[in-house]
C-alpha cells in the first residue's frame, strides 16, 4: 500500500477535508473534516469582504491556514494510529481567495503555506496545483475530471459528476470522447451567504427552508442572464464572483428572503441542468458529489429538470461525496513525486500536458 494524504477547503471554505488515501488501490482509507477556527474564519471574511487587504494580513492569513492544514493532518494520523514516516507526502490544494482567468493578468491564489505544513508534519507537501495550469493557458480550473475520468475509467455510458461545493463543476464522461469538464456557475456559495445573512446559520441543511418558500421566476431568469452562464467553455469562476453585492443588484425589496432562498436553490439547479441539456449525447446518470449532495431539496430539483438523467448522491455507488476532492489531491500529488504529467487540454484549455505543483520537502533536523 501507498499512502498519501489530501487537504482540501473548497470555496464553501466550511472547513478542511483530510483524507488518507491508498493512491495503489485509489481508496479512501479515512477521512476527516475540521473547522477553520474562529481567528481564521475572520480574517478570511475580512479579506474577501475587502476590509483587510494589506500584504501583512494576507501573508499572516497564509501561515495561518498552513497551521490549521497541518492540525488536520495530525488529527488524521492520531485517528488512524499512523505516524508521519508512513505517508509518502501530503497533496495540499490550499484555500483559494482569488482566481479571475479574464484578467489582463490570469492569476489564481490559494493560501496555506506549504513550508509550514511540512515543518509542523514532518511529511513532504506538494502544493500550488493549479499556477502551472494558468502559465500553460489554462483556467487553472476544474481538476476534478481528471479524477472522475479515474474513477469511472470502465464506464460504458454517457455520465456526468457535479460537484457542488461553493462553485458546481460538472465532468463529462463519454468513452467515444476526451474526458471534459469546468465550472457551471454557483453551487452553495449564494445559498449559503443568504442564509447567513438572514439566519445567521452556516448554510441551509437539506434544503429544508428553500422548501418553504417559492421561485421568484423573473430573478431567476435575470440570474441565469449572466454573462457567465452563458459564456462556452473552458471556463472557470471564484466565489468572489457570485457574492452577496452581486446579488443584492438584481433584488427587490418585495422579494420575500424565503423565496430568493428558493430561487437561489433554483439557480444552482438550472445553471447545471442547461448544461447537461445541452450535451450532445444523453446523459443516463449524474452523480452528485461535495456538499450539495446532501442537499435533498436540489436532487428533487434536478431530478424534475432532467427527467431522462438518473440524478443521485455519489455515495450511492461507495464514493465519498464528502472527501472526495480530497482524495484527488492525494492522487494529483503522488502525480507529482512520479513526475508524471497530467493532461487538462480538453478541461482547462492548457497548451499540453504538465507536471502540476511544486514540492515542499521535509527538512531534516
Amino acid at each position: 500500500m501507498t499512502f498519501y494524504i489530501g487537504l482540501m477547503s473548497g470555496t464553501s471554505m466550511d472547513g478542511i477535508d483530510a483524507a488518507l488515501v491508498d493512491v495503489e488501490k485509489n481508496t479512501l482509507i479515512h477521512g476527516i473534516t475540521t473547522n477553520y477556527s474562529d481567528e481564521v474564519k475572520t480574517r478570511m471574511n475580512c479579506l474577501l469582504d475587502g476590509a483587510s487587504t494589506s500584504l501583512a494580513a494576507i501573508c499572516q492569513l497564509n501561515t495561518l491556514i498552513g497551521r490549521e492544514f497541518a492540525y488536520a493532518v495530525t488529527e488524521l494520523l492520531q485517528k488512524t494510529k499512523m505516524s508521519a514516516h508512513d505517508i509518502c507526502a501530503i497533496g495540499s490544494h490550499g484555500q483559494t481567495v482569488c482566481h479571475n482567468i479574464d484578467s489582463a493578468v490570469p492569476y489564481t491564489l490559494q493560501l496555506g503555506c506549504a513550508h509550514t505544513i511540512s515543518t509542523l508534519t514532518q511529511i513532504t507537501v506538494v502544493a500550488d496545483f493549479r499556477t502551472r495550469d494558468v502559465v500553460l493557458g489554462g483556467h487553472g480550473a476544474p481538476f476534478a475530471p481528471v479524477y472522475h475520468q479515474k474513477l469511472f475509467e470502465n464506464e460504458k455510458n454517457h455520465i456526468a459528476v457535479v460537484n457542488v461545493g461553493g462553485i458546481s463543476n460538472i465532468t463529462f464522461i463519454n468513452a467515444r470522447e476526451p474526458i471534459k469538464g469546468w465550472d457551471t456557475g454557483p453551487g452553495n456559495c449564494l445559498m449559503d451567504a443568504w442564509i447567513r445573512k438572514q439566519q445567521g446559520r452556516e448554510y441551509d441543511a437539506g434544503g429544508e427552508w428553500a422548501q418553504q418558500g417559492e421561485i421568484i421566476l423573473p430573478l431567476l431568469e435575470l440570474l441565469m442572464a449572466d454573462s457567465f452562464i452563458a459564456s462556452l467553455p473552458p471556463k472557470s469562476i471564484g466565489k468572489e464572483y457570485f457574492s452577496l453585492s452581486w446579488l443584492q443588484t438584481s433584488l427587490k425589496e418585495e422579494y420575500k428572503a424565503v423565496d430568493v432562498q428558493k430561487t437561489l436553490l433554483a439557480f444552482t439547479a438550472k445553471s447545471i441542468a442547461n448544461t447537461v441539456l445541452n450535451e450532445q449525447h444523453l446523459v443516463k446518470t449524474m452523480y452528485l458529489c461535495g456538499g450539495g449532495a446532501h442537499n435533498v431539496a436540489l436532487l428533487h430539483l434536478l431530478n424534475e429538470l432532467l427527467p431522462e438523467t438518473q440524478v443521485k448522491s455519489i455515495a450511492e455507488i461507495g464514493i465519498s461525496p464528502d472527501y472526495l476532492e480530497a482524495m484527488m489531491f492525494a492522487w494529483l500529488a503522488a502525480k507529482t513525486i512520479n513526475q508524471t504529467p497530467v493532461d487538462l487540454r480538453s478541461i482547462t484549455g492548457s497548451q499540453r500536458p504538465a507536471i502540476l505543483g511544486a514540492i515542499y520537502p521535509v527538512t531534516k533536523s
